[in-house]
C-alpha cells in the first residue's frame, strides 16, 4: 500500500521500485519476471524484493505493463 509513514524507507518504497522497473522496461520493452526481480534486488538491495509485487501491481493498474503467462514475461505498453 502506498501510505506515507514516519519510518518509510524511500530507497525501497513501492514508488521507487516502480520507477526503476519502468525505466528498465522502457529501454528493453519485454523482460522476464525473474530478470526484473533480479534487477530490483541488485539495484535497490534485498529489501526491495518485499515490495516487488506491489510495484508490478501498480504498473499493471496504471496500464503500463502486460503480463504474458505462457512465457512468464512482462511487456511494456507504449501509451501516448
Amino acid at each position: 500500500m502506498i501510505r506515507p509513514q514516519k519510518h518509510l524507507r524511500l530507497d525501497v518504497c513501492v514508488l521507487r521500485i516502480t520507477a526503476t522497473l519502468l525505466a528498465h522496461l522502457q529501454r528493453r520493452r519485454v523482460e522476464s519476471f525473474a530478470n526484473l526481480h533480479d534487477l530490483a534486488t541488485r539495484e535497490l538491495g534485498t529489501d526491495a524484493s518485499v515490495q516487488f509485487l506491489p510495484a508490478l501491481n501498480l504498473l499493471f493498474l496504471l496500464g503500463k505493463i502486460r503480463y504474458h503467462a505462457h512465457q512468464d514475461r512482462i511487456e511494456f505498453i507504449e501509451t501516448t
